[in-house]
């Protein structure tokens, strides 16, 4: 009788999930704004004052550092403009916004809950 073949298998390794390395936002000019919502009849006046210099237009994004498999990716939120005159709490909403956009991916890719914090620590916020 012949003897079975005999096979060898791989066993499969487990894979650390995806860590957390660093995390940052950033709130700068935006170098290629979209300014065409100032063409809004009703927004006739800051148009103006946007023609005049008054303000720019910000860019906010968030990014993070991942290990990934020994490799570092950086994985970025989608980006959001604002205004640069508008007060502190309206620009820490759209810089929280980003965040939670980024947090949302983060899980997805397997960064554990337990790395990721539910809101943006001020020390992460850069502006330029």
């Amino acid at each position: 009788m012949p003897h079975p073949r005999l096979r060898t298998l791989d066993a499969p390794t487990r894979r650390l999930p995806p860590q957390l390395q660093a995390v940052r936002v950033v709130v700068e000019p935006d170098t290629d704004p979209d300014a065409s919502y100032l063409d809004a009849r009703e927004l006739s006046s800051r148009r103006e004052a946007f023609r005049r210099g008054e303000f720019e237009l910000l860019r906010v994004r968030a990014e993070a550092e991942v290990l990934i498999e020994g490799t570092v990716q950086t994985l970025t939120s989608p980006g959001a403009g604002t205004e640069s005159d508008l007060d502190a709490q309206d620009v820490d909403q759209v810089v929280d916004e980003e965040w939670k956009a980024l947090r949302g991916v983060l899980k997805a890719v397997g960064v554990p809950t337990s790395q990721l914090p539910l809101v943006v620590e001020p020390a992460w916020v850069t502006r330029r």
